[in-house]
Formats: C-alpha cells, structure tokens, sequence
C-alpha cells in the first residue's frame, strides 16, 4: 500500500515521466506505480492545460462606465416616474 506521502511524490514525478526525463530506476518505480494506482494514471492521462485563460485587464474607461447606469434603466426610471406625476396630476384634477 502507498502511503500518502509516497503518493504525493509519485504525483509530483509524473510530468517529469510524461516528458521522459526520469532515469531508469525512477522510471521503472513510476512504471510500477502507475499499474497499480488509477488516481495517477488518470492524472497523467489528462491534458496538462498550462495559461487556459489570460488575466483580464479592465481600462479605466470601464471601469467608469460599469459605475453608470445603462440608459435603459435611466430612461425606464424617469418613464416611470412621468407616469406617476401623470397620474398624481390627474388623481388632482378629478378630485377637486
């Protein structure tokens, strides 16, 4: 049985099996640990995927414009509050 410490070391080994790098008595343990352990052998199945995604930069320019509402809410607030005044004013009208 592997104990997790030697489980982490053959884990930190596998990119360094992968590229053939290793010498012949370390190959041969990797070898033999990769028939027995199916955690490592998935893990070095896998594609290494190295800078999947750049860092975003955010200008300054958007940063301020995120900070603003969009004209849609700007416009949908002050057709709202027409109607309301519309309203209030006829509310107003009718009553006296």
């Amino acid at each position: 049985m592997v104990h997790d410490d030697d489980h982490a070391e053959f884990r930190g080994k596998l990119n360094a099996y992968a590229a053939g790098v290793l010498d012949d008595v370390e190959w041969l343990v990797m070898r033999t640990h990769l028939a027995e352990c199916d955690l490592c052998r998935a893990e070095l199945g896998r594609p290494k995927i190295l800078n999947r995604a750049a860092p975003q930069r955010i200008s300054p320019a958007m940063q301020r414009a995120s900070r603003r509402p969009g004209w849609s809410i700007v416009l949908g607030t002050a057709a709202v509050a027409g109607l309301v005044a519309f309203g209030l004013g006829y509310a107003v009208g009718v009553a006296g």
